[in-house]
């Protein structure tokens, strides 16, 4: 993975066989979106912003290697491998990214992402003292390795199975995307709107349309 500066959006992509994302492997629907914002919350360029979104990769990367090598370790069955795997990236101007992950959410819905309440946690890094009675993430659970989840106090927030069979209905739910033509022609219909007015909401009077933006009262005669 090339190192380059930006912050913005990403999006992650499975393509392996583990059996709970059969459904999504191989297909044009990322397993996972973020967001790395900038170092400085004016950066203009993207040397200003910093190596952010390199970072953020490299450090999922790492994460995935983790509980790669500790199923590989401990001879689980479908283990995760970084070369399963593949990234888009998109460098934005600063703040820009905010709501580009939102659509980006919205549009595939990701079965690792926070939002869907199914197996999140691979950006989780531990947690504080004052949080250690949280329950082990569901990304957790079904890949195990990363030694602060792995204590034996903490208890799964879900069981393997019930995850499972999340992400089951989840998929059946929402099929995953399997056009990119349709993906991208999905995209300028959602951005694109409609300025055109009815006949009914047409005013003659132009001045008063413009004191109604303005929140001002229409000159009088």
């Amino acid at each position: 993975m090339a190192r380059t500066y930006g912050s913005g959006v990403y999006a992650i992509y499975y393509h392996g066989d583990h059996p709970a994302y059969a459904a999504v492997s191989g297909t044009e629907t990322p397993i996972y979106v973020g967001k790395a914002d900038p170092k400085s919350a004016d950066a203009r360029t993207s040397r200003e912003q910093g190596p952010q979104l390199y970072s953020r990769l490299v450090d999922h990367r790492r994460m995935i290697k983790t509980v790669g090598g500790y199923a590989a370790d401990q001879g689980l069955p479908h283990s995760l491998k970084v070369d399963d795997f593949t990234c888009h990236r998109l460098v934005c101007a600063t703040n820009a990214q905010l709501v580009a992950e939102r659509h980006l959410i919205r549009t595939f819905r990701p079965i690792w992402n926070n939002e869907m309440g199914i197996c999140w946690g691979i950006s989780k890094h531990g947690d504080a003292a004052t949080t250690r009675a949280n329950k082990r993430s569901p990304w957790d659970v079904m890949h195990p390795g990363r030694n602060w989840a792995m204590a034996e106090s903490l208890e799964d927030k879900m069981s393997p199975d019930v995850i499972t069979t999340r992400i089951a209905e989840h998929f059946a739910a929402n099929p995953p995307h399997r056009s990119r033509a349709r993906i991208v022609r999905g995209f300028l219909s959602d951005f694109a709107q409609n300025a055109a007015m009815t006949p009914s909401e047409v005013v003659d009077d132009d001045d008063a349309v413009a004191a109604t933006v303005s929140g001002e009262l229409p000159p009088t005669e």
